[in-house]
């Protein structure tokens, strides 16, 4: 799984470089590190910000009540985590942001593909 985020960073630059993007993983821990390799990638190419679609100031009164401070710190590069031991709060809040179109990726663990795929109908 590790080897999987070139090729994603890769397919999302091409494929979808201005729309949403969902990265299914096996699990949380998964999520985490998908989303830190994204990040790396992002900052190989000078661009850390490249899936963020609003303003931090924008965001940053959602991030102050983010409790999962990694994700916190994805969020503000446009990278939203979706996965079963976040908070029913910091969930509502990655989904307000990924709806709102202001983050473009969002990685979700298997265990939670039904609750993102509901919200999502919603857009």
């Amino acid at each position: 799984m590790i080897a999987m985020s070139k090729p994603a960073y890769l397919a999302i630059a091409e494929y979808s470089p201005t729309k949403p993007v969902i990265i299914f993983v096996p699990g949380r821990q998964q999520c985490r590190l998908t989303a830190e390799d994204l990040l790396v990638h992002c900052g190989a190419d000078d661009d850390e910000d490249r899936f963020l679609n609003a303003e931090l100031s924008d965001i940053q009164p959602h991030l102050d009540h983010i409790s999962d401070q990694g994700l916190a710190e994805t969020l503000k590069h446009g990278i939203g985590l979706y996965h079963e031991a976040l908070s029913k709060q910091d969930k509502r809040i990655v989904e307000r942001l990924f709806q709102s179109g202001a983050i473009q990726v969002l990685i979700a663990s298997k265990a939670c593909r039904h609750p993102c795929i509901a919200f999502l109908r919603q857009c």
